[in-house]
């Protein structure tokens, strides 16, 4: 009899998970934004105001402005494959296809791509052209056709790329998603992925006003009851399903296994000698405020302080040191110092200022 198992990250599991999911359990995914344009609107979709219907692409947060943005982004974070979603990366195909060619050739072949779509419209024939390019994993939200039509192309073909589902967890659908696990049991498709379900800024209105959806207790995203159908779906898959694997990726994973090991990787790739990796991903270290920043290095210097503790930025309007020098000098400076906890993005910004010999400003801060 098949167990339902807790995996690294945290989910729920029957079976063993798609390449994707461990990877991205891992931080491995690059998450590959193509576009924002989309031609559904789904009332639980997460998609922020500032990227829905947008034409712009985003290798995790770098905006793409070329190639070289995705290769760059991909070899800072660390990122053994890459995730390819939007929006719905269908609506710009050759775009797609471009991008699965351009990340095989300059990773190989054994870095591993995977993409979700809702397959609305998705033909054999373009399917044929992501598999051509070099896709190893498709992940359908709506349309069975589609899953059909992969699972197609997969038997007349050599390469054995991997085919599943990836859906929403509404809670009370456990019919209508069991019937799912039958359906691609039956067909012989590898994986159905059910993400718990998330509140977001864009979706939160219309999934409480509309669909009468709450706020689980203890969770600051994930939506009450749909963990507990998730649970029902995994019980019904380890008796009724012998070889799909169903896999509940709870909003915990999401932001504590999959961001913060993402962060964490990005983190060792970028972190200057004297900033240090927190638990969460974040670098920790010590600003000093003040101008012309010239005199503060100057001042460094006379403290018998190596250039290599210290960095000079300009772009930032500070100067950057450890963070226990930062609370050594905020004794004997009188400059402004603080504690900071930066997000390691391409465009990176602080999380959390903590003072060290000055109090912040509240008015400006609200």
């Amino acid at each position: 009899m098949r167990q339902v198992l807790e995996t690294k990250g945290c989910s729920l599991a029957v079976g063993e998970l798609p390449q994707g999911c461990r990877q991205c359990i891992e931080g491995r995914k690059l998450v590959l934004f193509v576009s924002g344009v989309c031609d559904q609107d789904c009332f639980y979709c997460t998609i922020s105001h500032g990227r829905w219907q947008v034409d712009k692409g985003f290798a995790n947060e770098r905006q793409i402005n070329s190639d070289a943005d995705i290769l760059e982004e991909t070899k800072t974070s660390g990122a053994m494959g890459a995730g390819i979603t939007g929006g719905d990366p269908t609506q710009r195909l050759e775009r797609v296809v471009h991008y699965i060619k351009v990340l095989k050739e300059n990773f190989g072949k054994d870095f591993h791509l995977h993409m979700y779509t809702h397959g609305i419209g998705f033909t054999k024939e373009k399917l044929k052209m992501v598999y051509d390019a070099g896709l190893d994993e498709i992940r359908f939200h709506l349309n069975k056709n589609a899953v059909l039509d992969a699972l197609a192309i997969r038997k007349e073909n050599k390469r054995k790329w991997k085919v599943g589902m990836e859906v929403p967890c509404i809670p009370g659908m456990q019919k209508y998603l069991c019937g799912l696990v039958d359906f691609l049991e039956q067909a012989g498709a590898d994986f159905i992925n059910l993400n718990e379900m998330e509140f977001s800024e864009r979706n939160d209105k219309r999934m409480m006003e509309q669909h009468g959806l709450r706020q689980a207790e203890g969770s600051l995203t994930a939506v009450e009851g749909s963990y507990e159908t998730g649970q029902k779906v995994l019980e019904y898959a380890r008796v009724h399903a012998k070889k799909l694997t169903v896999h509940f990726c709870t909003a915990g994973l999401k932001m504590n296994a999959q961001l913060k090991n993402r962060l964490i990787n990005r983190a060792q790739n970028i972190r200057k000698p004297f900033e240090k990796i927190t638990e969460d991903g974040f670098l920790l270290k010590g600003i000093i405020f003040g101008q012309p920043l010239g005199k503060i290095a100057e001042q460094l210097k006379n403290l018998k302080i190596s250039e290599k503790e210290f960095s000079v930025e300009q772009k930032k309007n500070r100067v950057e040191i450890s963070a226990e020098l930062a609370k050594k000098l905020s004794k004997k400076l009188k400059f402004k110092i603080a504690l900071v906890q930066e997000y390691p993005s391409a465009e990176p910004w602080d999380f959390e200022v903590e003072p060290l010999n000055y109090k912040p400003d509240v008015a400006k801060a609200i």
